[in-house]
């Protein structure tokens, strides 16, 4: 059976923007990545968004943005809800990568694509899986789909999709068959002449170095500048080609021949030390070379990276003394601290920057690559040293806006504080309601309720606890009245109210204000009654630092404005993408032998050279698309396919006959008509006549024949005869003169136009409707099986016959039946007798008879 196949590419198809393909197969609708750029456009969702309730999973390849980026916001505003599929470091990298995106651009900006939040939510959806794990679709489409190790990144996934026609679809984007430092390069082997390939051109027909010359001239790169007393930035990503560089200048740095260790090394992002722990325990996905054992401990840990200094802040990074060597992140420098420190450092010639990748064209990182390409070692030219971009930051409130904020923000705290007194109110009065005394106790004492402002302890300091009472009140001591004179005296006592313990589901509840720390300010006035008076510190008293301690910030506003800055710092390029090679990648890719090739993910120019390799190496050019964003690429293997649904109707007049184990056939005898001209005739038809057989039948209930004129007919010579009655009557009633032939070339020129419009409309869905039993042709039985003769004379034994083979014929009772089996099939002999016919009917109960 063939598949329908399908794929619409919505983003990432001839240039090197972020990646997001829908793949149908059948029924089932497959998205393939759903990465988001810099830029944040918002056009590719909003053409996902009709068929994001079709989606039955999601594939994630790669953690980076360019990968699941928009993922976040096709949860929290579009509405998906199919699970996502990614393995364990795809998961934890992952969400390290939009985290510190998130963060970046709430540094500079007001971020309101999606919160953190909706990140989590996000994440939740995620099915981690490992390497080599076959997970099957949910639904009985047959489809499964695998993850194969791609080598780029850690976690990066080339997936296998499958289904049980036989049809195998890889997708793989962003692949390295190189081993690096601390992973494994991804194997073709256990691809096999794919159906359908899904592939990349990426960088293909740009040069790459050898890692040996590659890492020299990093090395070289650093000392020169960390020897003139500068800062060398290195430009990386988050959380995954950075564990890469970060393990070789760790290892760099613990080396004494490097001259490396006198400098400080730091690593920085908002999530640094986050990355750091999720590379420790994520080692089985690494490189086997990484597991080493240590004399001075049980086991080393490669990413403990004791040289390496992890920065979240500028304040951190201020603490660490220069010269010093920093990998940042984001790659490519349209936000995070790798854009915020090149527009500190770049006007010091001494200072120097590193890009290790080649982002989208429109990116800061993109146009320092470029420049540094037609540097002469790294100091750039001098017509390319003015360069104008857009500043973003969040400074302080200050004069007019200031007043208004702390305006607003007093009117907001007055609310908040008298919602808080008004719930505290009512939850006194609740615990005085619930309050039950004895018959002989005293009456509970009326208290008077003083002001919120006369609400302070002895010590001056304001208090929430609205029990608070003035011990110099008049008490009004009264006693409940009983029938039976009480001997007890009464005397005066202090007010006290026993507060019932408040309980749920889990235990007693905890007020926040009972764990409140009281601050150090007195509330009590001074001489100037705006002036609060601050109390000593005590000698005895010693402070404690809190990391956890709220300081309130201050009010900030984000600006925005163009700045044309100087660029005099070295500016340099070493490649460590971690992807193929162009040459590696076409011999890799011709050799799987794929019957249709899609090309995607590549600027225009890389596109075009891995298409015209393919038409050199003997594929076929029509078997080859290389789409851009929109465009839907049919990839089944027959060029007009149909799918055809079985109605009730005819799966309830089904009879199957098992075959063989698990497996069933049936004869079916039916018509094919679309379901739109089916809904149309039950409509109608439940107000006229339906003829079946010769027998008129009159659907409607409840209401009588004579009522609407209707005569049952009892058999087909009647019926036909009042129709040509009918007819001649009309044909009386038409006016003389009437010219016939003309009005049958309008009929047939009517109906010509009505089979025009039939044949351009787009069909519905097809279903298999039971054909009327006077159409039913009548066919010879079929056999279906392949019994063994030596199987049938055991059973003959069984049931009490004697049976014995001859020359490969069977003979049963001495020779009174035989069988044989000849070219055409199998032959029964014998006499006719009773003792035939059930052993013939023994035999045909070997077969599947339709």
């Amino acid at each position: 059976m063939t598949s329908i196949i399908k794929l619409r590419v919505f983003s990432g198809a001839k240039d090197e923007g972020p990646l997001c393909y829908l793949l149908q197969v059948d029924n089932d609708y497959i998205l393939l990545d759903c990465g988001w750029d810099e830029r944040f456009e918002l056009k590719y969702f909003e053409d996902l968004k009709p068929f994001i309730p079709k989606i039955s999973a999601v594939l994630i390849s790669h953690p980076d943005p360019l990968h699941l980026g928009g993922l976040p916001y096709l949860v929290a505003k579009c509405g998906l809800t199919a699970p996502v599929y990614a393995t364990v470091p795809v998961y934890k990298m992952g969400q390290m990568f939009i985290y510190d995106m998130v963060y970046s651009h709430l540094d500079v900006e007001e971020f309101e694509h999606y919160t953190l939040d909706d990140v989590d939510m996000a994440f939740e959806k995620v099915e981690q899986v490992k390497y080599n794990q076959t997970v099957v679709l949910k639904g009985d489409s047959g489809v499964h789909f695998t993850a194969m190790p791609a080598g780029h990144m850690i976690g990066g996934s080339i997936w296998r999709i499958c289904r049980v026609t036989g049809e195998d679809i890889i997708y793989c984007v962003d692949f390295n068959h190189k081993k690096d430092r601390h992973l494994n390069g991804c194997s073709f082997d256990n691809f096999n002449r794919p159906h359908l390939l899904i592939t990349g051109a990426h960088h293909i027909s740009l040069p790459q170095m050898k890692r040996m010359d590659r890492d020299q001239q990093l090395v070289t790169k650093i000392l020169r500048t960390v020897r003139q007393k500068g800062d060398c930035m290195i430009v990386i990503d988050t959380a995954g080609r950075v564990l890469e560089l970060a393990y070789l200048l760790d290892q760099l740095w613990g080396n004494a021949d490097a001259g490396l260790s006198t400098y400080n090394l730091v690593m920085m992002s908002h999530v640094a030390s986050s990355v750091v722990q999720f590379a420790k325990s994520q080692l089985e996905w690494m490189n086997e070379k990484l597991f080493k054992y240590d004399s001075n401990s049980a086991r080393y840990n490669p990413f403990t990276l004791k040289h390496i200094t992890l920065c979240h802040s500028h304040q951190e990074l201020m603490r660490v003394r220069s010269p010093k060597v920093v990998l940042c992140s984001s790659q490519d420098m349209e936000s995070g601290f790798s854009r915020e420190l090149f527009l500190d450092w770049c006007s010091d010639s001494r200072n120097g920057v590193i890009l290790t990748a080649r982002p989208s064209s429109f990116t800061l990182a993109a146009k320092l690559v470029n420049l540094a390409e037609r540097a002469n070692d790294g100091v750039l030219r001098n017509e390319d040293r003015l360069i104008s971009l857009s500043v973003k930051k969040r400074v302080p409130l200050e004069g007019e806006e200031l007043l208004e904020y702390k305006r607003r923000k007093a009117e907001r705290d007055a609310e908040e504080t008298r919602i808080r007194m008004e719930r505290a109110r009512r939850q006194a009065q609740a615990n005085e309601s619930d309050d039950s005394d004895d018959d002989d106790m005293a009456a509970p004492i009326n208290v008077t309720r003083h002001s919120e402002k006369d609400y302070r302890s002895f010590d001056g300091i304001e208090s929430d606890n609205t029990h608070c009472f003035d011990i110099m009140s008049k008490w009004d001591n009264q006693q409940k009245a009983s029938f039976f004179k009480s001997t007890k005296k009464s005397f005066p006592m202090y007010p006290y109210i026993e507060e019932k313990v408040k309980w749920d589901d889990y235990g007693e509840v905890i007020k926040p204000e009972d764990y409140t720390v009281i601050s150090k300010i007195d509330l009590r006035k001074g001489g100037n009654k705006d002036e609060p008076v601050v109390v000593k510190k005590r000698e005895e008293e010693e402070e404690v630092y809190n990391p956890n301690d709220h300081v309130e910030e201050m009010p900030t506003k984000c600006v925005e404005f163009k700045n044309r800055i100087e660029i005099s710092c070295r500016v340099e390029f070493i490649e460590y993408e971690g992807i193929s090679d162009g040459e590696s990648t076409k011999k890799m890719l011709a050799g799987l032998h794929p019957r249709q090739i899609i090309i995607v993910h590549g600027s225009r120019d890389d596109t075009r050279d891995l298409y015209a390799y393919f038409c050199d190496n003997g594929f076929a050019a029509d078997m080859m698309k290389t789409p851009v964003a929109g465009d839907l690429i049919d990839a089944s293997v027959e060029s007009f396919i149909y799918q055809v649904a079985l109605s009730d109707a005819l799966l309830a007049e089904i009879h199957f006959k098992e075959v063989s184990e698990g497996n069933s056939l049936a004869w079916m005898d039916a018509r094919v008509m679309e379901k739109e001209a089916i809904d149309n005739i039950l409509v109608a038809g439940t107000s006229q006549l339906m003829i079946e057989d010769g027998v008129e039948v009159v659907e409607e209930e409840d209401i009588s024949d004579e009522e609407h004129g209707f005569e049952i007919v009892e058999n087909e010579e009647e019926l036909m005869e009042t129709v040509r009655v009918g007819n001649q009557d009309q044909n009386k009633s038409a006016p003389e003169g009437a010219n016939t032939e003309a009005d049958e070339s309008l009929e047939n020129a009517e109906n010509a136009r009505k089979a025009n419009e039939a044949a351009a409309k787009p069909r519905g869905n097809l279903i298999l409707e039971p054909l009327p039993k006077k159409l039913i042709p009548i066919h010879q039985a079929i056999f279906v099986n392949d019994p063994k003769l030596s199987d049938f004379k055991n059973l003959l034994v069984e049931k009490g016959y004697k049976a014995e083979f001859l020359s490969g014929t069977l003979l049963i009772n001495g020779g009174k039946c035989s069988i044989r089996r000849g070219e055409m099939g199998f032959s029964m002999e014998g006499a006719l007798s009773k003792d035939y016919y059930k052993l013939r009917n023994l035999f045909y109960d070997q077969f599947a008879i339709l």
